[in-house]
């Protein structure tokens, strides 16, 4: 594995409060202001917020699945819920923290030890949780189905 990792994207202007993003090799999408801070905004394009708050989720998410993997955990299933309240900084709006709330299901109570201990350390070690600036709490539970 490389000692550095590069990524990059182009962004361009489309209308109004309205930008395309367009991840090198990856499909383009829209993104606009959230309607909390403009009105006009189309209800179903993703916000700067909503993405920042999805890469917390699913960083988390891809980090789950493959320190399980390595952990040798069986797992059925995650859905992880997030929320985060964004406050007046010294500069502006930001997020205060942002909350991850994950159910695990496994088949049994051997995987049930494995999984919790792959829980922890997929947070602990989210590239994405441990580069933003707010604090990142994460809720679960395990559940033997």
């Amino acid at each position: 594995m490389s000692d550095e990792h590069h990524y990059e994207l182009t962004s361009k202007w489309i209308r109004d409060k309205i930008v395309s993003i367009a991840p090198k090799g990856k499909s383009k999408f829209e993104v606009a202001t959230p309607l909390d801070f403009w009105p006009e905004s189309p209800p179903s394009t993703l916000s700067p917020e909503d993405l920042f708050l999805a890469s917390a989720v699913s960083c988390y998410g891809v980090s789950l699945t493959g320190v399980a993997k390595r952990f040798h955990a069986a797992f059925t299933g995650f859905e992880i819920e997030a929320s985060s309240n964004l406050k007046q900084g010294e500069f502006g709006w930001e997020f205060e923290q942002i909350s991850l709330s994950v159910q695990i299901t496994v088949p049994t109570e051997k995987d049930k030890k494995k999984m919790t201990k792959a829980a922890e350390r997929a947070h602990r070690y989210c590239v994405v949780s441990n580069s933003m600036k707010c604090p990142v709490h994460l809720s679960y539970d395990v559940a033997v189905f």
